[in-house]
């Protein structure tokens, strides 16, 4: 008898301890909207839209003296992501927002890591940089924030961006650099 006073003593406690464990501080409520704007979206280094959301960004060729010591950059390729089309109202703001899932990310640099495969350069990395800002922004890839907005007006928005080497943990050697990153565009 005595063991079963102590043991529903026991549970008894341990379920008033249990609600104050599950007890609330704070509640956070989520928001958010689609729209139906159905913008065209497109990218390339000319002066132009090109022919997709997916494109190529060739850097010019550099010496790898130009990257050697730790954080000296180099061979800044501008690039550019369009937004507009017909079902794509002016006025309508459009930003970019690098993914943080995509796997090139450095989780140390916040820079896009080199995944070369055949005869990598070593100690190379490339960032991203936002061209509308007056201070050529580097990009930190780590942190998914959209970039710098821009406005759709007379059925596009250009979005100005560049990508550029960067030298990681010393001089860089001479090789192939090779890498890619994942994009979404907002409606901030």
């Amino acid at each position: 008898m005595k063991k079963n006073v102590i043991a529903l003593g026991f549970l008894a406690a341990s379920s008033v301890f249990a609600g104050a464990a599950l007890a609330a501080d704070g509640t956070i409520n989520i928001t958010g909207e689609i729209r139906g704007i159905t913008c065209t979206i497109s990218g390339g280094t000319g002066g132009a839209p090109g022919s997709g959301a997916n494109f190529p960004v060739v850097l010019d060729t550099i010496q790898n003296t130009a990257l050697s010591a730790e954080g000296e950059s180099a061979g800044a390729k501008p690039f550019a992501i369009y937004v507009g089309g017909q079902h794509c109202p002016d006025g309508t703001n459009v930003a970019v927002l690098y993914e943080i899932g995509s796997p090139a990310i450095s989780p140390t640099t916040g820079n896009l890591r080199n995944r070369a495969t055949s005869s990598p350069a070593s100690n190379v990395e490339v960032q991203i940089i936002d061209r509308a800002l007056a201070n050529d922004a580097v990009i930190d890839l780590r942190k998914g924030q959209s970039t710098t907005a821009a406005q759709v007006t007379s059925g596009l928005a250009t979005l100005p961006f560049a990508a550029r080497y960067v030298a990681v943990g010393g001089a860089a050697s001479p090789g192939k650099v090779e890498t890619s990153v994942q994009y979404s565009v907002t409606f901030p």
